[in-house]
């Protein structure tokens, strides 16, 4: 949706109810009945990324995607870092504080471990730049920012973070552009 926020696109965004996704015409769209799904007048596109790499490319204006095709794969690096190094360890810290999975303080402990991992890499990387490729926001950002903004708002304390001053200055700034809010 901040994709499309950047690229002027209207996404409707309907209502789920439990067991929408069992549907014979919800598994046409999505094989293993999963959210979300984007219907597009060429067809349905499935899982997150997929969609998300959909909307950040509509526009080549936006640079959402990156200036050349260089700076893309590179977005598409970053994209691929938070799918397999932050959103796992960042769901397993945070989901129990919403109810979503049981606690296991063993996982718990091993989440802020291999999140600070990342957070670390993350941290070295942008020592020296605003935004994670080029010189605006693209995909990259957009994924990031938002698979921190629960870890960060709801179990990252101030202390866990500290170490982190670049992400956090570069956290800010981007949660601050209109399109993210």
């Amino acid at each position: 949706l901040i994709a499309a926020e950047y690229n002027g696109m209207q996404i409707a965004v309907p209502e789920y109810k439990a067991g929408d996704n069992k549907s014979p015409a919800f598994l046409a769209k999505s094989p293993l009945g999963r959210v979300p799904v984007l219907d597009t007048p060429q067809g349905a596109i499935f899982e997150s990324n997929a969609i998300a790499r959909y909307v950040a490319g509509s526009s080549r204006t936006s640079g959402l995607m990156g200036a050349t095709y260089f700076d893309s794969a590179k977005v598409d690096s970053w994209v691929d870092f938070c799918t397999h190094e932050m959103e796992l360890p960042a769901s397993v810290w945070f989901y129990p504080a919403f109810g979503f999975m049981d606690a296991n303080a063993g996982a718990i402990a091993k989440a802020k471990v291999d999140l600070a991992k990342s957070l670390a890499v993350l941290d070295a990387h942008l020592a020296d730049k605003t935004y994670l490729v080029g010189e605006g926001v693209t995909l990259a950002d957009i994924a990031i920012v938002s698979a921190l903004v629960y870890p960060f708002k709801f179990v990252a304390d101030a202390a866990y973070r500290k170490p982190f001053a670049n992400v956090m200055r570069w956290f800010d700034t981007c949660v601050h552009q209109p399109q993210f809010q």
